[in-house]
């Protein structure tokens, strides 16, 4: 038995945003801190894309997985992050009782993001008086 990531995302009807998501899960599959903590990496979509997160929590738990780790990947609290994911949470200990599951925060709490904001605004300045 393993622990599993899941990344619960909103998902979007444009492609090309769905696969910068997947490129992001890959690349953290391939950090050699991540691979050791999390064998099983999933991402799981509440609209508009597949997997949805209970396909993905079925993958995790099919893969082995003894404890499931969910992180929204939201910048903000809302209906999705206060009730939808806790909720979907809550099914998947229903239909899964030999499963630990775990939600982190969303990560607009991260102090990283301010400071991921301030590059940019350096970067847009910059680019301008360039």
């Amino acid at each position: 038995m393993s622990d599993a990531l899941l990344v619960m995302v909103h998902g979007s009807p444009r492609p090309v945003a769905n696969e910068d998501m997947f490129r992001v899960v890959e690349q953290f599959r391939r950090r050699p801190d991540a691979a050791a903590r999390f064998p099983i990496v999933e991402v799981g979509f509440m609209e508009c894309n597949e997997p949805s997160i209970p396909e993905a929590i079925d993958r995790c738990v099919g893969g082995g997985a003894a404890t499931v780790t969910a992180v929204p990947y939201f910048l903000h609290t809302g209906t999705h992050v206060c009730d939808d994911l806790p909720t979907l949470l809550e099914e998947a200990r229903e239909r899964h009782p030999h499963v630990t599951f775990r939600m982190g925060d969303y990560l607009g709490l991260s102090p990283k993001l301010t400071s991921l904001l301030a590059a940019r605004a350096d970067e847009a300045v910059l680019s301008q008086t360039s």
